[in-house]
């Protein structure tokens, strides 16, 4: 790990003297960044758009970042969950539907087979929607993205320890919620 982070250190001390070299980071950290802005917009277009504003912003701020022991991902994530609120903050009052997303008429067969397959799958994301907002997001961080407890404290803003706690309630109320 720490290998890992004394390369990343380099390869942000490069991006700060030549922008040009921002292109590592970028191709480092576009799949993770780009799954995790998609999961909550559900919108192609929505979260391209999203994405390159997180990089451009990162690159914007680039030479004022300090690294505080935490992996350059987490301020990323940051960057990318403070875009997505924005752009819900904003849009709040439309509603979006992607038509390359709709699914197509199929046989009931078909739709009955997806069914019993996505059945699970369904319960349990329903029953994150049901949660509230700030626990909804450490499930999604930790489960579905498979951040650490360290790069979570820094995205939301909390310590790792004080991740713990509250990933073990949110898992515990997401619990009760299916039982």
């Amino acid at each position: 790990m720490k290998q890992g982070l004394e390369n990343e250190r380099i390869l942000i001390e490069r991006a700060k003297a030549d922008p040009a070299c921002f292109v590592d980071l970028y191709d480092k950290y576009f799949e993770p960044i780009y799954r995790y802005v998609y999961r909550r917009v559900s919108s192609v277009e929505t979260a391209e758009d999203l994405v390159s504003q997180t990089f451009y912003d990162a690159l914007s701020h680039l030479k004022s970042y300090q690294h505080k022991g935490y992996p350059f991902s987490a301020w990323l994530y940051k960057i990318a969950h403070n875009n997505v609120l924005k752009w819900y903050r904003s849009n709040s009052r439309h509603q979006q539907v992607d038509l390359e997303n709709v699914v197509e008429l199929r046989s009931d067969e078909d739709v009955v087979e997806e069914l019993a397959v996505n059945t699970e799958r369904g319960n349990v994301l329903a029953m994150l929607e049901k949660l509230e907002y700030e626990d909804r997001e450490l499930i999604r961080l930790k489960y579905f993205e498979e951040v650490s407890n360290i790069e979570i404290g820094q995205i939301m803003g909390i310590t790792a320890n004080n991740v713990g706690v509250k990933l073990y309630r949110a898992l515990k109320r997401l619990k009760q919620l299916m039982d």
